[in-house]
């Protein structure tokens, strides 16, 4: 039996040890402190770390992990040896909570979803109260799990990290299982449920401005009233009686009862026991209530800078040296990508490899993860260009920004900019897959509202036959071979994700390949020049998307071959709108 193996099975016979009880709780008191030199203290201590001391210790490599009662401090062990990694490995020490000092298991298995590990001073619930040792199932993207540290096994280590491929004393797999993890039956480990998370610095934020501005900031998901909200639940929770302030508004009945929390339950007096909430007391509130974990996060969410989709769309639908010519500034497309490359960073424990600021193949690997493991899209919706709802959570997850969908002045290449929308450049069109809802009628009926036209039967009879004779109704259609198939001086060209059309007929979903700009696309089969000269305002700058696809179209053929508002001489005047004559180019 190696090493690793040695280790799960002496920690595997400790699962279902209980700590001490006494006066009608656990008290922390358990067999592992005394057994390991130098950690007697850690008696009637929180003692997750400590357990992990004294099982390397009876498997004979202690000198593979630290001596300590600290997970902050086996964190740095690992980190300061180069063995710390944000991917599973059997054997490793999974940590949790901020900076990974909050709780700490060993590894016994793990899939694409799931890290498996054998965990001391926990409960059946997972509250960071314990009272024993227990087997957990932790999701691996959860934001609670922080990384993990890799003991140096005589074996190797068998790890999902992808850096370690083919390097010395690592074997990587993408899931794996410890031969001890027979018997250790998955339905004794359910999964985690994630506590939200109070950032500090909302919460601060909230506890020096006046209720008028507390209550400007808001209500939903990560904002600053959802996070006092969580700590005036947990005083009521743990303090038995509730602030008489109005809930989500951090006053003086909220303060007063956390500085009762600090004095009665932290015993923090004099200069201590005042002033606003400090992190160390907002996690102690946190654990205690079971209701919430604590980040330090980022300024409150009224005061977070916002990111435009739009502007994210296009920086990862265009080169590298499109984005770099590309003006910089607070506002910019380098600012807005290098946000969510933050955000990535912070959620995901790992850097994209791509330059800062620049949206490359490196930061979409990465997004695409997020979403897959994270947000569990699968399918279309976890690959291609962010959309809304993945972009929102990745700003709320991280708490670094908030989301707006136009560029907020100018955008890439601007002039005119797309806050006013209409007429765009050509350079701001973006080429992400459309994976939305909705039938043609509906999408007819959106655009001409766009395009100012009157709604008819005329325009649905008309874009049937011309969407049937373009696209075959797919929103993703991209032509690869016909005569608009270049990418003419000026341009470059561009990252596509929707489905290419080749002259023998074949269908290859593109997924981000290059194809060039001038390709028709779309369902009604625009090229980006007239599609930006004939944008609609309000709608999309994403060619693949049929609402403003279609909007663009009726406003060219009203423009160029004289269409009326009611749409009446359509399939008169535009062949390829009349289903009583055969297919023309229009």
């Amino acid at each position: 039996m190696g090493q690793t193996d040695t280790l799960i099975a002496i920690e595997k016979t400790e699962v279902g040890y209980r700590e001490g009880f006494s006066n009608g709780r656990y008290n922390n008191r358990q067999k592992f402190s005394p057994a390991v030199p130098g950690l007697e203290w850690s008696q009637n201590q929180a003692w997750c770390q400590t357990f992990q001391s004294w099982a390397f210790q009876q498997a004979g490599v202690k000198s593979l992990a630290p001596v300590t009662a600290s997970c902050i401090a086996a964190v740095d062990w690992y980190k300061s040896r180069g063995r710390f990694s944000y991917y599973p490995a059997i054997g490793a020490m999974v940590f949790f909570g901020s900076s990974g000092g909050q709780h700490v298991g060993l590894v016994h298995k793990y899939d694409a979803d799931y890290t498996y590990t054998i965990e001391g001073n926990t409960n059946a619930n997972g509250s960071a109260e314990g009272n024993g040792v227990y087997l957990k199932k932790r999701a691996r993207r959860d934001a609670y799990l922080y990384g993990y540290g890799l003991p140096q096994f005589e074996e190797g280590v068998v790890t999902a990290d992808p850096g370690l491929k083919n390097k010395p004393g690592f074997t990587y797999m993408a899931t794996a299982v410890s031969r001890e993890s027979d018997g250790l039956f998955e339905a004794e480990a359910e999964a985690e449920e994630a506590l939200p998370w109070v950032s500090t610095h909302q919460i601060t934020w909230a506890a020096t401005h006046p209720t008028a501005e507390d209550q400007v900031a808001g209500n939903g998901h990560g904002t600053t009233a959802d996070d006092v909200a969580l700590v005036q639940d947990a005083l009521e929770k743990v303090m038995g009686v509730a602030p008489d302030d109005p809930r989500s508004v951090f006053e003086a009945e909220t303060q007063e009862l956390f500085e009762r929390f600090r004095t009665e339950k932290l015993g923090h007096y004099g200069p201590d026991g005042h002033g606003v909430p400090q992190a160390g007391e907002l996690a102690e509130l946190g654990r205690r209530s079971d209701l919430f974990n604590v980040r330090a996060g980022s300024s409150p969410a009224a005061e977070q800078p916002w990111v435009s989709l739009n502007q994210v769309v296009w920086a990862s639908t265009h080169s590298a040296e499109e984005e770099r010519t590309q003006p910089g500034g607070e506002a910019s497309t380098k600012a807005d990508v290098a946000l969510v490359q933050d955000g990535l960073e912070k959620v995901m424990h790992t850097v994209a490899a791509d330059e800062r600021g620049l949206f490359e193949t490196g930061t979409q690997a990465l997004y695409d993860e997020f979403r897959r493991t994270v947000l569990h899209f699968s399918g279309s919706d976890a690959v291609g260009t962010p959309g809304m709802q993945s972009l929102t959570e990745l700003g709320q997850r991280a708490g670094l920004f908030r989301v707006r969908a136009a560029f907020p002045s100018g955008g890439p290449s601007s002039g005119g900019g797309v806050e006013g929308l209409g007429q765009i450049d050509p350079k701001q069109v973006t080429f992400h897959r459309f994976t939305g809802d909705g039938t043609l009628e509906e999408w007819i009926d959106q655009a001409a509202t766009a395009a100012g036209v009157q709604a008819s039967p005329y325009w649905v009879k008309g874009f049937r036959t011309a969407v049937a004779r373009e696209s075959s109704g797919n929103p993703n259609a991209c032509n690869l071979w016909d005569s608009n198939a270049r990418t003419p001086a000026g341009f470059s060209k561009v990252k596509d994700f929707g489905d290419g059309y080749r002259n023998t007929g074949g269908i290859v979903r593109l997924n981000g390949a290059l194809t060039h700009f001038q390709c028709s696309r779309g369902i009604v089969q625009c090229i980006p020049q007239t599609f930006a000269q004939r944008h609609a305002a309000g709608t999309s700058v994403n060619i693949y998307d049929p609402v403003a696809c279609i909007a663009a179209a009726m406003r060219y053929v009203r423009s160029r071959y004289g269409v009326t508002a009611d749409g009446a001489n359509l399939a008169k005047r535009v062949q390829q709108f009349d289903p009583t004559r055969p297919p023309r180019g229009y």
